[in-house]
């Protein structure tokens, strides 16, 4: 518990202490005084017919909110409803193809086939959402594709078509699943600076809450029918009914607006846009890249052996780690939607970074060494859980920030490709860590990962004070 209170504070001490950052009296990002004004396009700012009241689409939402961010939101969830729901038929997809349960490669191919696909998918349909007037399109495209996939994976499974019959239309699935960073896109379009991490933060809530709900809907449903059929079936009426939510409710924006023109288009130009973490854009995005795939990195030693090593350190049965896991996403789940705005307004958006990568530092580390108590387990994983949506919404709107308008599905498409590969890689070789260390190093090495995130944003940081 010292170890866990001296790291704690360690953390706190160096989000606080990050050169260069805004505080809660200061604009979010200002610039300095010699520096020229930018030019800021239309696209980039709230549509006009995104408030009050949407022309056609419907009065805004408590708060001023659009209708068009409401359902953008709300089909997200959705689409991620279907995915959690899988979860818990995974060992019943084995049995059904009668793959063994325990440490198959052949079991991980039902759950890599999806991400497989997915990489083909996100070099496509981020890039040609970037046409005017393409996010709405692509984004009803995207997940009517991802609902037809589903639905002739659940024909396969209800005619007992063969394993790489079903393996390949999870790939194609995948490979129509690139709403997520066009989703992103567009909510940056239609929002203002202020807006955009506030927006950010209640996507990744709705995604949380998908996660809470999810496995138990899946759960309830295969156990009442006993047909996984059904389930993947369900899970296709979500992304069909998501879609069909985009394409009714959600406003195009920009799409009646003139495009700049513009001599050398570039993918990071000065002219359009003002990054917070300096004037090197190209510097900026591939630090704010290599962060994210990092923490994705460091993160995904806790998906991957987290429930693992609470059923083998403490007895959990399934029914236990389920339990647990659903606790600490609501914690996950409280602090996107109560915390993640206070903070962010009062300390700025970079150090919210910061102290949300040390947080998740610290409680990997923790995991690890968490060896006698179920409680100290418990503290340390919801340290992790703690600082997840405190980073989370960081990354996207930062890289938001520093894109053009028309380059912002093309960059959240490059950030999705590097966390998914790196969310592939990263549990082989730290599996491969604590086979041969044990799980304190493989989860002190996860820590690490995170921890070289935020040695990237100080150094990122530092660069740019000494810059202005």
């Amino acid at each position: 518990m010292r170890r866990l209170l001296l790291l704690l504070c360690t953390a706190v001490a160096t989000a606080w202490a990050l050169p260069g950052t805004p505080s809660h009296r200061r604009p979010l990002a200002p610039r300095a005084a010699a520096a020229p004004r930018v030019k800021r396009v239309a696209p980039a700012r709230q549509s006009p017919k995104l408030r009050a009241v949407a022309a056609g689409g419907g009065p805004a939402w408590a708060g001023g909110v659009p209708g068009s961010v409401v359902a953008v939101i709300a089909a997200a969830f959705l689409n991620l409803l279907g995915f959690t729901m899988t979860g818990p038929i995974t060992p019943d997809l084995a049995k059904h193809f009668g793959l063994p349960v325990g440490g198959s490669a052949r079991v991980g191919m039902l759950t890599s086939a999806y991400p497989f696909g997915m990489l083909a998918g996100l070099a496509v349909w981020p890039r040609l959402s970037d046409k005017r007037g393409m996010r709405k399109p692509i984004l009803v495209l995207s997940l009517g594709g991802v609902g037809l996939g589903l639905a002739a994976q659940s024909a396969a499974l209800a005619r007992n078509a063969p394993l790489w019959t079903f393996l390949s239309l999870r790939a194609l699935s995948g490979a129509c699943g690139g709403a997520s960073p066009v989703a992103k896109a567009y909510l940056a379009d239609a929002a203002t600076d202020d807006q955009l991490p506030r927006w950010l933060a209640w996507r990744e809530a709705a995604s949380t809450f998908a996660f809470i709900v999810g496995p138990l809907f899946g759960g309830l449903l295969i156990h009442g029918t006993s047909s996984l059929a059904s389930v993947v079936g369900v899970t296709a009426a979500f992304s069909l009914l998501a879609a069909g939510i985009v394409g009714v409710f959600v406003e195009e924006v920009g799409a009646d607006k003139p495009v700049p023109e513009r001599k050398t288009p570039k993918l990071l130009s000065t002219d359009y846009t003002s990054c917070p973490l300096g004037s090197s854009l190209i510097g900026a995005i591939a630090t704010i890249c290599a962060m994210s795939a990092l923490e994705n990195a460091g993160a995904a030693c806790w998906d991957a052996f987290g429930a693992v090593l609470a059923r083998n350190r403490f007895g959990l049965d399934a029914r236990g780690v389920g339990v647990m896991l659903t606790s600490l996403a609501c914690v996950s789940f409280g602090v996107s939607t109560t915390l993640f705005d206070r903070v962010r307004r009062r300390i700025g958006l970079v150090r919210t970074a910061v102290l949300g990568l040390c947080l998740v530092a610290t409680g990997l580390g923790s995991v690890g060494l968490a060896r006698n108590s179920l409680t100290s387990f418990g503290l340390a994983a919801a340290l992790y859980q703690l600082g997840k949506p405190l980073y989370a919404p960081t990354v996207p709107t930062l890289l938001l920030q520093c894109v053009p308008p028309d380059k912002r599905g093309l960059a959240m498409g490059i950030d999705a490709a590097v966390n998914t590969v790196a969310r592939c890689v990263a549990p082989l070789a730290l599996g491969a860590l604590l086979r041969a260390k044990g799980e304190a190093v493989a989860f002190g090495g996860a820590s690490g990962l995170v921890l070289g995130a935020v040695g990237l944003a100080l150094l990122r940081a530092r660069n740019v004070q000494v810059a202005n």
